[in-house]
């Protein structure tokens, strides 16, 4: 019994049957024990099927036929001899021919799919290569997007400071503190009124954060109604920056507060005033 696992080679030969009787005894019981060669000589016996199902039979020719004879020692036999030993030794000739035929077509076979599996093997390689950079590429273009968006935010961050800066210089622009509802909040505040831009600015500094589901809102009030002017939420530094355009028709207010709303805002006033806006005057009066 054989005590190692087969080669590549004797398995070629296994499947071919053109091993020794008592070599192919011992390697069939191997095989009884040993998947891993039984995997090996199953890969051997597959190759071996394709190249008998894709190779024509031919038959030899005559000058074959003699070279062959004469390498055995066949030397002009009688007729008798030619019709018994003749029949045996070309039988075994030709058995050893296509053995050797079909161990060289399955070596040539071999070649052929360890190739198309190293080909394979390449493409592969090739594929996750392409897949790295597009991974790669998608995480660069995500970063310039990213940045491309900070950089817009901050843009519009400076265009906004610049028109507030435009409001508080604008001698028609006007100006009102903002008074707590509660002394013991802290909050100070500004709102800019700019007839120019049609817009209002709201700044304040200490405000208390509200819980989710509530925001605080803008009104002002003229000829006995309220208008929202618009929500805003503080950072979590307590400051809110807020600006607005003006509603169509409004050039003055009469009243203007800030209410604590449902998140979303609220079409008509309804939560409690937290702050008050005091009268509005000219910047260059004061």
């Amino acid at each position: 019994m054989l005590t190692e696992h087969l080669t590549q080679e004797q398995a070629d030969e296994y499947a071919i049957g053109s091993l020794e009787p008592e070599l192919e005894r011992a390697i069939a019981l191997h095989l009884a024990e040993c998947p891993a060669c039984r995997d090996i000589v199953r890969d051997s016996e597959r190759l071996a099927a394709l190249f008998a199902a894709g190779q024509p039979l031919r038959r030899a020719s005559p000058r074959l036929r003699n070279r062959v004879f004469a390498a055995t020692g066949i030397r002009r036999p009688g007729p008798l001899w030619r019709a018994v030993t003749l029949g045996r030794a070309a039988a075994g000739i030709a058995a050893i021919i296509v053995a050797v035929g079909a161990f060289s077509g399955m070596l040539g076979l071999r070649t052929q799919v360890n190739a198309l599996r190293s080909q394979n093997a390449d493409l592969q390689r090739q594929i996750d290569e392409a897949l790295s950079q597009k991974v790669a590429l998608a995480a660069l273009t995500q970063k310039l997007e990213d940045q491309e968006a900070a950089a817009e935010e901050l843009r519009a961050t400076l265009k906004s400071d610049s028109e507030l800066f435009i409001a508080l210089i604008s001698p028609r622009s006007q100006v009102a503190s903002v008074v707590s509802v509660d002394p013991d909040r802290g909050s100070i505040g500004r709102l800019i009124w700019d007839d120019d831009q049609k817009r209002v600015w709201f700044v304040a500094s200490q405000l208390q954060p509200l819980p989710p589901g509530e925001t605080y809102q803008l009104w002002v009030s003229a000829g006995g109604r309220y208008y929202s002017l618009g929500t805003f939420s503080p950072d979590d530094a307590g400051f809110a920056r807020y600006e607005t355009r003006l509603p169509e028709g409004i050039t003055s207010y009469d009243t203007a507060v800030v209410t604590i709303e449902r998140a979303g805002g609220s079409p008509v006033r309804e939560g409690p005033a937290v702050f008050f806006v005091a009268e509005l005057s000219r910047l260059n009066e004061n």
